[in-house]
């Protein structure tokens, strides 16, 4: 299944770039809870030492796969900010699920036989605080570490809710995101109805 075989790499963000890569291309070829790490290990054309050289086992080869997707969408999101796009927490967390949905390597992610790996995965306090950063932190609002990790927390289920299991259409869920999601993240009370409009 590799398309070359493995090379030494001089540095080690490339060597694992190129090993998430090849975890990707197994995810979508096995399933993301069937692909093993021989799966991958030969996907990327390398021996199973080597793989666990840089991932000691599966739950940090998908944690790892899952923290580099959300940081290239937050870095895609940002772009499309810059580029003029609205900017609101609605709009982040919309295009955010659009992007996942619109590439297949992360979209198999939330297929039903899948379903329990990015459940697990998204306990992570890695990826959490990444969610913290790239999608609340610039919420003008004075919230603490842990409360700032709660919110996250919050959002990130309601992502994973919505991409296993998509709304009627964009504006059914863009209207869920606006009513449940956004004004428990968005407001210092949890029962205030504030549109996050006007607070972003």
């Amino acid at each position: 299944m590799s398309s070359k075989p493995w090379r030494r790499h001089a540095e080690v963000g490339h060597a694992v770039d190129e090993l998430l890569d090849a975890a990707g291309r197994a995810f979508a070829t096995f399933g993301v809870a069937s692909a093993t790490m021989v799966d991958v290990a030969r996907t990327a054309g390398c021996s199973r030492a080597t793989l666990y050289r840089y991932f000691p086992d599966q739950e940090s080869l998908h944690l790892a796969y899952v923290h580099r997707a959300t940081l290239r969408i937050a870095h895609q999101l940002a772009a499309d900010r810059a580029a003029g796009a609205p900017d609101t927490l609605v709009e982040r967390i919309v295009a955010g699920i659009a992007h996942v949905r619109a590439d297949p390597l992360l979209a198999v992610w939330f297929e039903p036989e899948n379903m329990a790996v990015p459940i697990t995965v998204s306990q992570s306090s890695t990826l959490l605080q990444t969610m913290s950063v790239g999608l609340i932190g610039q919420l003008n609002e004075p919230l603490g570490h842990d409360e700032l990790q709660r919110r996250a927390e919050w959002m990130l289920r309601s992502i994973v809710m919505l991409l296993a299991m998509p709304g009627p259409d964009e504006d059914a869920e863009r209207s869920m995101i606006e009513q449940f999601v956004v004004p428990v993240i968005a407001t210092t009370s949890v029962i205030a109805t504030t549109p996050v409009r006007s607070q972003i």
